[in-house]
């Protein structure tokens, strides 16, 4: 192997790795996974088949939280605020690192998504004791998750992430370096 070869690789290797960083500080899949598991009362458990492979199995722990017309309309609610295009946005923040659009948006936020329950409470057949437990649960997702736009540190922070590197060798031959066919 050359030595452009060998840098070549470890380039592509650093490359890789720095996308797959990225990759996971984006995908929010795993988070509305978690949102319809809590909703849908479920688990995922690992099980093993007979010839040795492992798969995934839902399995109830509890009682839904809604209906499935329900949960459908509130994971796709959920989906409209977490998600990769929103968390790069950014909420100016005063020298405290404190930021009043952060604080506003979540308070609508919470009140946006009470007045959609509460709105369809019994459509979705969602019992009243788990009303604010809904909320709960997903505010208690939403504020963190929001709070990555303060002071736009979330696309400051991809600055490490995506860097491109790029180098150059120049090996010499037995006769030394030959420029332009000289």
């Amino acid at each position: 192997m050359t030595e452009s070869e060998e840098s070549f690789n470890m380039t592509t290797s650093k490359d890789m790795h720095s996308y797959t960083a990225l990759q996971i500080r984006l995908e929010t899949n795993q988070l509305l996974e978690n949102v319809e598991l809590f909703l849908r009362g479920a688990k995922i458990v690992i099980e093993q088949e007979e010839d040795g492979t492992l798969k995934q199995r839902r399995v109830n722990i509890g009682t839904s939280k809604a209906n499935d017309e329900g949960i459908q309309a509130i994971l796709n609610y959920v989906q409209q605020i977490v998600n990769p295009q929103v968390v790069q946005g950014n909420f100016p923040c005063d020298r405290h690192g404190h930021s009043d659009m952060y604080e506003s948006y979540i308070q609508e936020c919470q009140v946006n998504m009470a007045t959609f329950l509460m709105e369809n409470l019994y459509n979705w057949e969602i019992l009243e004791s788990d009303y604010n437990v809904i909320i709960d649960g997903i505010m208690m997702l939403v504020q963190p998750y929001m709070s990555r736009l303060i002071g736009n540190e979330e696309r400051k922070s991809y600055i490490d992430t995506i860097q491109h590197k790029e180098s150059t060798h120049v090996q010499e031959g037995k006769k030394g370096l030959k420029l332009f066919g000289g």
